[in-house]
Protein backbone atom coordinates (compact mmCIF):
# COMPACT_ATOMS: atom_id res chain seq x y z
CA UNK A 1 0.00 0.00 0.00
CA UNK A 2 2.51 2.40 0.61
CA UNK A 3 3.81 1.72 -3.40
CA UNK A 4 0.24 3.11 -3.89
CA UNK A 5 0.64 6.43 -1.83
CA UNK A 6 3.85 7.38 -3.43
CA UNK A 7 2.81 7.10 -6.99
CA UNK A 8 -0.01 8.83 -5.87
CA UNK A 9 2.00 11.63 -4.86
CA UNK A 10 3.94 11.66 -7.65
CA UNK A 11 0.56 11.88 -9.77
CA UNK A 12 -0.52 15.22 -7.41
CA UNK A 13 2.84 17.04 -7.40
CA UNK A 14 3.74 15.78 -10.58
CA UNK A 15 0.65 17.17 -12.20
CA UNK A 16 1.13 20.51 -10.24
CA UNK A 17 4.86 21.18 -11.34
CA UNK A 18 3.37 20.78 -14.93
CA UNK A 19 1.26 22.65 -14.75
CA UNK A 20 3.24 25.51 -13.27
CA UNK A 21 5.81 24.47 -16.02
CA UNK A 22 3.17 24.96 -18.56
CA UNK A 23 2.45 28.53 -17.10
CA UNK A 24 5.92 29.78 -17.24
CA UNK A 25 6.02 27.97 -20.90
CA UNK A 26 9.59 25.63 -19.94
CA UNK A 27 9.74 21.37 -20.09
CA UNK A 28 7.92 19.92 -17.51
CA UNK A 29 11.05 17.68 -17.33
CA UNK A 30 13.47 19.61 -14.88
CA UNK A 31 11.08 19.96 -12.87
CA UNK A 32 9.94 16.57 -12.65
CA UNK A 33 13.52 15.74 -12.08
CA UNK A 34 13.64 18.66 -8.88
CA UNK A 35 10.72 17.20 -7.38
CA UNK A 36 11.81 13.88 -7.07
CA UNK A 37 14.69 15.12 -5.55
CA UNK A 38 12.88 17.51 -3.51
CA UNK A 39 10.39 14.30 -2.51
CA UNK A 40 13.04 11.87 -1.87
CA UNK A 41 16.60 13.16 -0.81
CA UNK A 42 15.90 16.47 0.85
CA UNK A 43 12.75 15.84 2.66
CA UNK A 44 13.25 11.81 2.69
CA UNK A 45 9.33 11.47 2.21
CA UNK A 46 10.08 9.00 -0.45
CA UNK A 47 13.42 6.64 0.02
CA UNK A 48 15.75 5.77 -2.43
CA UNK A 49 15.59 2.46 -2.19
CA UNK A 50 11.61 2.73 -2.17
CA UNK A 51 11.73 4.42 -5.48
CA UNK A 52 13.92 1.74 -6.97
CA UNK A 53 11.08 -0.87 -6.60
CA UNK A 54 8.89 1.39 -7.93
CA UNK A 55 11.20 2.08 -10.54
CA UNK A 56 11.22 -1.58 -11.64
CA UNK A 57 7.55 -1.48 -12.87
CA UNK A 58 7.13 2.02 -13.60
CA UNK A 59 9.90 2.16 -15.80
CA UNK A 60 9.08 -1.01 -18.65
CA UNK A 61 5.83 -0.02 -18.26
CA UNK A 62 6.26 3.93 -19.17
CA UNK A 63 8.58 2.71 -21.82
CA UNK A 64 5.94 1.39 -23.42
CA UNK A 65 3.60 3.44 -23.13
CA UNK A 66 6.10 6.03 -24.67
CA UNK A 67 7.13 3.56 -27.24
CA UNK A 68 3.75 3.05 -28.62
CA UNK A 69 2.55 6.47 -28.72
CA UNK A 70 5.04 7.73 -30.50
CA UNK A 71 5.71 5.24 -33.18
CA UNK A 72 1.90 5.08 -33.67
CA UNK A 73 0.86 8.72 -34.66
CA UNK A 74 4.41 9.05 -37.08
CA UNK A 75 3.53 8.86 -40.62
CA UNK A 76 5.40 6.88 -42.94
CA UNK A 77 4.49 9.65 -45.85
CA UNK A 78 6.14 12.34 -43.32
CA UNK A 79 9.35 9.96 -42.98
CA UNK A 80 9.80 8.97 -46.41
CA UNK A 81 10.30 12.61 -47.33
CA UNK A 82 13.73 12.70 -44.53
CA UNK A 83 14.24 9.33 -44.17
CA UNK A 84 17.73 9.30 -45.87
CA UNK A 85 18.51 11.94 -42.89
CA UNK A 86 16.95 9.50 -40.30
CA UNK A 87 19.07 6.94 -41.03
CA UNK A 88 22.24 8.20 -41.08
CA UNK A 89 21.29 10.06 -37.73
CA UNK A 90 20.28 6.62 -36.30
CA UNK A 91 23.60 5.15 -37.23
CA UNK A 92 26.57 6.65 -38.20
CA UNK A 93 25.42 9.88 -35.80
CA UNK A 94 24.32 7.16 -32.98
CA UNK A 95 27.04 4.96 -33.03
CA UNK A 96 29.63 8.07 -32.60
CA UNK A 97 27.74 9.71 -29.73
CA UNK A 98 27.62 5.95 -28.11
CA UNK A 99 31.71 5.36 -28.56
CA UNK A 100 32.31 8.86 -27.59
CA UNK A 101 30.20 9.44 -24.78
CA UNK A 102 31.66 5.87 -23.52
CA UNK A 103 35.21 6.95 -24.28
CA UNK A 104 34.59 10.39 -22.07
CA UNK A 105 33.19 8.23 -19.48
CA UNK A 106 36.06 6.12 -18.87
CA UNK A 107 38.58 9.23 -19.41
CA UNK A 108 36.96 10.89 -16.94
CA UNK A 109 36.45 8.02 -13.83
CA UNK A 110 40.22 6.40 -15.35
CA UNK A 111 39.22 3.28 -16.47
CA UNK A 112 40.83 1.23 -19.45
CA UNK A 113 39.52 2.60 -22.50
CA UNK A 114 38.16 -0.43 -23.95
CA UNK A 115 36.08 -0.86 -20.33
CA UNK A 116 32.47 -1.47 -21.65
CA UNK A 117 30.80 0.34 -18.38
CA UNK A 118 31.73 3.92 -20.42
CA UNK A 119 30.10 2.56 -23.18
CA UNK A 120 27.14 1.41 -21.39
CA UNK A 121 26.72 4.62 -20.17
CA UNK A 122 27.25 5.56 -23.50
CA UNK A 123 24.42 3.25 -25.14
CA UNK A 124 21.95 5.04 -22.25
CA UNK A 125 22.07 8.35 -22.90
CA UNK A 126 22.59 8.19 -26.82
CA UNK A 127 19.05 8.06 -27.49
CA UNK A 128 17.13 11.61 -27.55
CA UNK A 129 13.41 13.19 -26.82
CA UNK A 130 11.99 16.03 -29.33
CA UNK A 131 9.28 16.59 -26.81
CA UNK A 132 11.04 19.15 -25.50
CA UNK A 133 11.48 20.92 -28.84
CA UNK A 134 7.84 20.48 -29.98
CA UNK A 135 6.03 23.24 -28.44
CA UNK A 136 9.03 25.58 -29.96
CA UNK A 137 8.01 24.45 -33.55
CA UNK A 138 4.51 24.70 -32.95
CA UNK A 139 5.02 28.68 -32.27
CA UNK A 140 7.47 29.36 -35.02
CA UNK A 141 7.45 28.93 -38.87
CA UNK A 142 10.59 26.98 -39.63
CA UNK A 143 11.14 24.39 -41.96
CA UNK A 144 9.15 21.33 -40.78
CA UNK A 145 11.57 18.76 -42.09
CA UNK A 146 13.44 19.79 -39.40
CA UNK A 147 10.69 19.04 -36.59
CA UNK A 148 10.13 15.87 -38.55
CA UNK A 149 13.60 14.81 -38.63
CA UNK A 150 14.29 15.09 -34.83
CA UNK A 151 10.92 13.58 -34.30
CA UNK A 152 11.28 10.47 -36.77
CA UNK A 153 15.44 10.54 -35.42
CA UNK A 154 14.23 9.95 -31.33
CA UNK A 155 11.50 7.23 -32.43
CA UNK A 156 13.85 4.75 -34.02
CA UNK A 157 16.93 5.83 -31.55
CA UNK A 158 14.71 5.16 -28.49
CA UNK A 159 14.84 1.35 -29.35
CA UNK A 160 17.95 1.27 -30.93
CA UNK A 161 19.24 2.74 -27.67
CA UNK A 162 17.59 -0.21 -25.66
CA UNK A 163 18.82 -2.52 -28.08
CA UNK A 164 22.77 -0.91 -27.42
CA UNK A 165 22.19 -1.14 -23.96
CA UNK A 166 21.22 -4.60 -23.99
CA UNK A 167 24.33 -5.92 -25.98
CA UNK A 168 26.78 -3.79 -23.79
CA UNK A 169 25.00 -5.50 -20.56
CA UNK A 170 26.05 -8.82 -22.15
CA UNK A 171 29.69 -7.31 -22.23
CA UNK A 172 29.21 -6.24 -18.49
CA UNK A 173 28.18 -9.78 -17.87
CA UNK A 174 24.80 -9.01 -16.53
CA UNK A 175 22.91 -11.02 -19.55
CA UNK A 176 23.60 -14.26 -21.03
CA UNK A 177 25.59 -13.15 -24.44
CA UNK A 178 27.43 -15.59 -26.61
CA UNK A 179 28.35 -12.92 -29.12
CA UNK A 180 27.52 -9.92 -29.70
CA UNK A 181 27.27 -9.40 -32.93
CA UNK A 182 24.57 -12.13 -32.63
CA UNK A 183 22.89 -10.51 -30.27
CA UNK A 184 22.67 -7.29 -32.47
CA UNK A 185 21.27 -9.24 -35.34
CA UNK A 186 18.56 -11.18 -33.50
CA UNK A 187 17.45 -8.47 -31.02
CA UNK A 188 16.81 -6.28 -33.55
CA UNK A 189 16.14 -8.45 -36.71
CA UNK A 190 13.76 -10.48 -35.02
CA UNK A 191 12.26 -7.48 -33.23
CA UNK A 192 11.48 -5.98 -37.01
CA UNK A 193 9.84 -9.22 -38.04
CA UNK A 194 8.09 -10.06 -35.07
CA UNK A 195 6.98 -6.15 -34.62
CA UNK A 196 5.38 -6.39 -38.68
CA UNK A 197 3.95 -9.89 -37.95
CA UNK A 198 1.63 -8.78 -35.13
CA UNK A 199 0.17 -5.39 -36.88
CA UNK A 200 -0.87 -7.29 -39.60
CA UNK A 201 -2.68 -9.99 -37.09
CA UNK A 202 -3.79 -7.13 -35.16
CA UNK A 203 -4.83 -4.91 -38.64
CA UNK A 204 -6.66 -8.18 -39.78
CA UNK A 205 -8.20 -8.31 -36.45
CA UNK A 206 -9.40 -5.02 -35.95
CA UNK A 207 -10.82 -4.69 -39.78
CA UNK A 208 -13.09 -7.48 -38.89
CA UNK A 209 -14.36 -6.80 -35.71
CA UNK A 210 -15.45 -3.68 -33.86
CA UNK A 211 -13.45 -2.73 -30.62
CA UNK A 212 -14.42 0.21 -30.02
CA UNK A 213 -13.12 1.86 -27.09
CA UNK A 214 -11.19 -1.81 -26.74
CA UNK A 215 -9.23 -1.41 -29.31
CA UNK A 216 -6.96 1.03 -26.92
CA UNK A 217 -6.14 -1.54 -24.68
CA UNK A 218 -5.89 -4.56 -26.93
CA UNK A 219 -3.19 -2.81 -28.76
CA UNK A 220 -1.58 -2.07 -25.57
CA UNK A 221 -1.45 -5.77 -24.24
CA UNK A 222 -0.01 -6.82 -27.67
CA UNK A 223 2.95 -4.31 -26.88
CA UNK A 224 3.59 -5.83 -23.22
CA UNK A 225 3.59 -9.25 -24.21
CA UNK A 226 5.88 -8.54 -26.88
CA UNK A 227 8.84 -7.31 -24.48
CA UNK A 228 7.49 -10.37 -22.12
CA UNK A 229 7.97 -12.69 -24.97
CA UNK A 230 10.91 -11.06 -26.54
CA UNK A 231 12.91 -9.90 -23.30
CA UNK A 232 11.92 -13.11 -21.18
CA UNK A 233 10.87 -15.83 -22.63
CA UNK A 234 12.52 -16.79 -25.60
CA UNK A 235 15.65 -15.85 -23.56
CA UNK A 236 14.78 -18.82 -20.62
CA UNK A 237 14.44 -21.01 -23.68
CA UNK A 238 16.62 -20.38 -26.39
CA UNK A 239 19.14 -18.28 -24.69
CA UNK A 240 18.53 -15.58 -27.55
CA UNK A 241 15.34 -13.42 -27.81
CA UNK A 242 14.12 -10.23 -29.51
CA UNK A 243 13.83 -5.99 -28.38
CA UNK A 244 10.62 -6.55 -26.86
CA UNK A 245 11.01 -2.26 -27.25
CA UNK A 246 11.75 -2.26 -30.71
CA UNK A 247 8.94 -5.02 -31.90
CA UNK A 248 6.88 -2.67 -29.90
CA UNK A 249 7.79 0.23 -31.89
CA UNK A 250 7.94 -1.62 -35.38
CA UNK A 251 4.26 -2.96 -34.75
CA UNK A 252 2.67 0.51 -33.74
CA UNK A 253 4.39 2.64 -36.92
CA UNK A 254 2.75 -0.29 -39.31
CA UNK A 255 -0.45 -0.43 -37.35
CA UNK A 256 -0.79 3.26 -36.38
CA UNK A 257 -0.15 4.08 -40.61
CA UNK A 258 -3.02 1.19 -41.84
CA UNK A 259 -5.61 2.98 -39.51
CA UNK A 260 -4.91 6.10 -40.38
CA UNK A 261 -5.43 5.32 -44.19
CA UNK A 262 -8.28 3.93 -43.44
CA UNK A 263 -11.67 6.50 -43.27
CA UNK A 264 -13.64 3.57 -41.52
CA UNK A 265 -11.33 2.76 -38.80
CA UNK A 266 -10.47 6.15 -37.97
CA UNK A 267 -12.34 5.98 -34.79
CA UNK A 268 -10.10 3.21 -33.87
CA UNK A 269 -6.92 5.16 -34.54
CA UNK A 270 -8.41 7.97 -32.24
CA UNK A 271 -9.21 5.66 -29.39
CA UNK A 272 -5.93 4.44 -29.64
CA UNK A 273 -3.62 7.63 -29.85
CA UNK A 274 -5.87 9.43 -26.61
CA UNK A 275 -5.32 6.62 -24.86
CA UNK A 276 -1.66 6.61 -25.46
CA UNK A 277 -1.19 10.38 -24.97
CA UNK A 278 -2.91 9.82 -21.56
CA UNK A 279 -0.79 6.61 -20.50
CA UNK A 280 2.71 8.52 -21.76
CA UNK A 281 1.46 11.35 -19.52
CA UNK A 282 1.40 9.52 -16.63
CA UNK A 283 4.43 7.56 -17.64
CA UNK A 284 6.50 10.93 -18.45
CA UNK A 285 5.54 12.02 -14.11
CA UNK A 286 6.59 9.11 -13.11
CA UNK A 287 9.89 8.11 -14.44
CA UNK A 288 11.10 11.40 -14.21
CA UNK A 289 10.36 11.98 -10.45
CA UNK A 290 11.48 8.52 -9.28
CA UNK A 291 14.65 9.10 -11.28
CA UNK A 292 15.47 11.65 -8.94
CA UNK A 293 14.03 10.54 -5.86
CA UNK A 294 16.03 7.28 -6.14
CA UNK A 295 19.39 9.11 -5.90
CA UNK A 296 21.13 9.39 -2.74
CA UNK A 297 22.19 12.62 -1.11
CA UNK A 298 25.75 10.34 -0.29
CA UNK A 299 25.34 9.08 -4.22
CA UNK A 300 24.63 13.73 -5.86
CA UNK A 301 28.08 14.24 -3.22
CA UNK A 302 30.68 11.46 -4.48
CA UNK A 303 29.36 11.80 -8.36
CA UNK A 304 27.95 15.45 -9.05
CA UNK A 305 31.53 16.17 -10.62
CA UNK A 306 32.12 13.50 -12.37
CA UNK A 307 28.43 13.07 -13.41
CA UNK A 308 28.21 16.66 -15.15
CA UNK A 309 31.76 16.50 -16.81
CA UNK A 310 30.81 12.92 -18.81
CA UNK A 311 26.88 15.26 -19.21
CA UNK A 312 29.08 18.34 -20.97
CA UNK A 313 31.15 15.63 -22.88
CA UNK A 314 27.88 14.41 -24.49
CA UNK A 315 26.02 16.98 -24.97
CA UNK A 316 28.68 19.50 -26.70
CA UNK A 317 30.89 16.59 -28.24
CA UNK A 318 29.31 13.73 -28.81
CA UNK A 319 26.50 14.13 -30.22
CA UNK A 320 27.84 17.48 -32.32
CA UNK A 321 30.76 15.01 -33.91
CA UNK A 322 28.67 12.16 -34.09
CA UNK A 323 25.78 14.51 -36.29
CA UNK A 324 28.88 16.56 -38.53
CA UNK A 325 30.46 13.02 -39.38
CA UNK A 326 27.01 11.25 -40.29
CA UNK A 327 26.22 13.59 -42.41
CA UNK A 328 28.79 14.13 -44.40
CA UNK A 329 27.78 14.70 -47.98
CA UNK A 330 24.06 15.45 -47.19
CA UNK A 331 21.77 17.68 -48.64
CA UNK A 332 22.00 19.86 -45.41
CA UNK A 333 23.75 23.16 -45.11
CA UNK A 334 25.95 23.90 -42.50
CA UNK A 335 23.62 25.65 -40.28
CA UNK A 336 21.55 22.96 -40.63
CA UNK A 337 23.75 20.08 -39.45
CA UNK A 338 24.41 22.90 -36.60
CA UNK A 339 20.74 22.94 -35.70
CA UNK A 340 20.48 18.73 -35.46
CA UNK A 341 23.83 19.16 -33.44
CA UNK A 342 22.71 21.31 -30.73
CA UNK A 343 19.19 20.02 -30.79
CA UNK A 344 19.42 16.19 -29.13
CA UNK A 345 17.94 16.41 -26.00
CA UNK A 346 17.84 13.38 -23.88
CA UNK A 347 14.45 12.46 -22.01
CA UNK A 348 12.25 9.16 -21.09
CA UNK A 349 14.67 6.10 -22.66
CA UNK A 350 17.90 7.59 -21.06
CA UNK A 351 15.89 8.25 -17.58
CA UNK A 352 14.40 5.03 -17.27
CA UNK A 353 17.46 3.07 -18.35
CA UNK A 354 19.62 4.57 -16.23
CA UNK A 355 17.38 3.57 -13.12
CA UNK A 356 16.68 0.04 -14.58
CA UNK A 357 20.04 -1.09 -15.39
CA UNK A 358 21.85 0.52 -11.94
CA UNK A 359 19.24 -1.83 -10.20
CA UNK A 360 20.29 -4.40 -12.23
CA UNK A 361 24.13 -3.85 -11.41
CA UNK A 362 23.49 -3.70 -7.87
CA UNK A 363 21.17 -6.80 -8.07
CA UNK A 364 23.94 -8.77 -9.68
CA UNK A 365 27.13 -7.39 -9.05
CA UNK A 366 28.56 -10.70 -8.03
CA UNK A 367 28.09 -11.45 -12.16
CA UNK A 368 30.17 -8.64 -13.04
CA UNK A 369 33.83 -9.82 -13.76
CA UNK A 370 36.64 -9.53 -11.91
CA UNK A 371 38.25 -7.39 -14.88
CA UNK A 372 35.89 -4.73 -14.10
CA UNK A 373 35.51 -4.54 -10.64
CA UNK A 374 39.02 -4.33 -10.10
CA UNK A 375 38.89 -0.54 -11.42
CA UNK A 376 35.67 0.08 -10.13
CA UNK A 377 32.82 -1.12 -7.99
CA UNK A 378 29.16 -2.05 -8.99
CA UNK A 379 28.02 0.57 -6.33
CA UNK A 380 30.32 3.18 -8.37
CA UNK A 381 29.11 1.78 -11.45
CA UNK A 382 25.23 1.93 -10.62
CA UNK A 383 26.19 5.83 -8.92
CA UNK A 384 27.88 7.42 -12.29
CA UNK A 385 25.77 5.92 -14.53
CA UNK A 386 22.65 6.89 -12.78
CA UNK A 387 24.18 10.54 -11.61
CA UNK A 388 25.39 10.77 -15.03
CA UNK A 389 22.58 9.95 -16.68
CA UNK A 390 20.33 12.37 -14.71
CA UNK A 391 23.01 15.65 -15.35
CA UNK A 392 22.69 14.88 -19.16
CA UNK A 393 19.24 14.23 -19.00
CA UNK A 394 18.85 18.23 -17.00
CA UNK A 395 21.43 19.91 -18.51
CA UNK A 396 20.03 18.72 -22.56
CA UNK A 397 16.97 19.53 -22.04
CA UNK A 398 17.43 22.84 -20.24
CA UNK A 399 19.85 24.24 -22.64
CA UNK A 400 18.55 23.06 -25.82
CA UNK A 401 14.83 23.65 -25.29
CA UNK A 402 15.82 26.92 -23.83
CA UNK A 403 17.69 28.21 -27.27
CA UNK A 404 15.91 25.79 -29.33
CA UNK A 405 13.68 28.88 -30.88
CA UNK A 406 16.49 31.30 -31.04
CA UNK A 407 18.71 28.93 -32.77
CA UNK A 408 16.05 28.18 -35.35
CA UNK A 409 15.56 31.89 -36.00
CA UNK A 410 19.15 32.43 -36.53
CA UNK A 411 20.25 28.89 -38.46
CA UNK A 412 16.83 28.09 -40.34
CA UNK A 413 15.16 31.53 -40.48
CA UNK A 414 11.73 31.85 -41.69
CA UNK A 415 9.75 28.82 -43.93
CA UNK A 416 7.13 28.98 -46.71
CA UNK A 417 5.01 25.79 -46.35
CA UNK A 418 5.65 23.91 -49.74
CA UNK A 419 3.81 20.76 -48.78
CA UNK A 420 -0.03 20.31 -47.27
CA UNK A 421 1.45 18.97 -44.06
CA UNK A 422 3.63 21.33 -43.59
CA UNK A 423 0.64 23.79 -42.99
CA UNK A 424 -0.26 20.93 -39.72
CA UNK A 425 2.80 19.64 -38.91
Amino acid sequence: MTAIGYLGLALILGSLVAKLAEKLRIPDIPLLLLLGLIVGPFLQIISPESAMKIFEYAGPIGLIFILLGGAFTMRISLLKRVIKTVVRLDTVTFLITLFVSGLLFNMTLNLPYNCPIGYLFGAITSATDPATLIPVFSRIRTNPEVAITLEAESIFNDPLGIVSTSVVLGLVGLTSSVNPVIDLITLAGGAILVGILLAKVYEKIIIHCEFHEYVAPLVLGGGMLLLYVGDELLPSIFGYGFSGYMAIAIMALYLGNALFKMAEKHEDYEYVVRFCDDLSLLARIFIFVFLGACIKLSMLKSYLLPGLMVALGSIFLARPLGVFVGLIGSKHSFKEKLYFALEGPRGVVPAALAVTVGIKILKNADKIPTTITSYISPTDIAGTIIIGTFMTVLLSVILEASWARILALKLLGEYKPKYKEDINH
